[in-house]
């Protein structure tokens, strides 16, 4: 049973005029008249009965049209879904972010965005790295903004967008505050505050044993809001990315030899095609400049200067 032989057939039921049905369906009477022979090849009786002038329905075709109208009108419906799903306007946006993604160069971002497509409204979804790899190649996400070292799939597509280094914070009291910036083996004695989500989590802690040393961790939390409040009272100092929301509680420096960095990246599943506002969002990144939040795309940018007195990305407080 074929869509169109119900279009042709219901057709015909409203006229009741082969001639007129054609015309309603554009085509021509006998390609009307094969398709309704067809469906009642099909349900196995007629439907019709072709008379001179009294063409009406039989009782199969009255008691199987309301039947064939609502299986019309379910393909319609799905039809007019499809469209209204694929529109760049009203397809529900889902973007993925890992929670180690601040908000300071992803906000102006995405309220141009949001500014420039008035009728897109965007989700943020929240997850760890693994969880969000598999949201990705399950299809239940298009497009997450992560780091390399939070999903390292070879079936991912990373976009480069920017990339920040890692700082240490310490309450304003601190020792710290007349450096411009923290050597690693100046954390040795340190109370510290571990990042339990962070990606250089590793790093950071292997750093540390090749330079003879383990941190003294006395905290550890999944939450950077968390780590930053028990840094503000006093607890220990924490090393976070330099485009954390930093509370205003605490100061800021550069980590310095080794530096620490990363890079920030739309990430896609390779040579799956996207929803027409995935490729809006990605030529937006692509167009956006990032650097003081209006800066070219970083494709590739080499690690910073073993010191640096203030960074654009470090809150105020920090030496100049």
């Amino acid at each position: 049973m074929e869509l169109y032989q119900i279009r042709y057939f219901l057709a015909l039921c409203d006229t009741l005029n082969f001639a007129r049905a054609a015309e309603r369906c554009g085509v021509c009477q006998p390609s009307l008249s094969r398709a309704v022979q067809k469906l009642e090849a099909e349900l196995g009786g007629l439907l019709v009965r072709r008379e001179r002038r009294l063409t009406h329905l039989t009782d199969l075709g009255r008691a199987v049209r309301p039947m064939l109208e609502a299986i019309l009108a379910q393909a319609e419906a799905a039809k007019q879904e499809a469209r209204r799903f694929l529109s760049a306007q009203n397809r529900p946006m889902r973007l993925g972010i890992i929670p180690s993604i601040g908000p300071r160069r992803l906000a102006p971002f995405l309220a141009r965005f949001s500014a420039e497509n008035l009728d897109a409204e965007l989700t943020l979804v929240e997850a760890n790295g693994a969880a969000m790899q598999e949201m990705l190649l399950s299809g239940a996400l298009e497009v997450a903004l992560a780091t390399r070292e939070a999903m390292a799939n070879e079936r991912l597509r990373r976009h480069p967008l920017y990339c920040e280094r890692f700082v240490v914070v310490f309450a304003p009291g601190h020792r710290f505050k007349r450096l411009n910036g923290v050597r690693l083996v100046d954390l040795r004695g340190e109370h510290f505050l571990l990042r339990t989500h962070c990606e250089l989590r590793e790093t950071l802690l292997e750093a540390c044993r090749k330079r003879g040393f383990a941190l003294d961790i006395v905290h550890r939390s999944e939450r950077d809001d968390w780590v930053q409040q028990m840094v503000a009272a006093g607890r220990g100092v924490a090393v976070l990315p330099e485009y954390a929301p930093l509370g205003e509680a605490t100061l800021a420096r550069p980590l310095i030899d080794p530096v620490l960095a990363r890079e920030a990246a739309l990430v896609t599943v390779a040579g799956r095609p996207h929803a027409p506002w995935v490729h809006l969002l990605m030529r937006a990144a692509r167009a956006y400049k990032w650097d003081k939040g209006e800066a070219a795309v970083i494709e590739s940018q080499p690690a910073p200067p073993p010191l640096v007195t203030r960074s654009p990305g470090i809150l105020a407080g920090v030496s100049r």
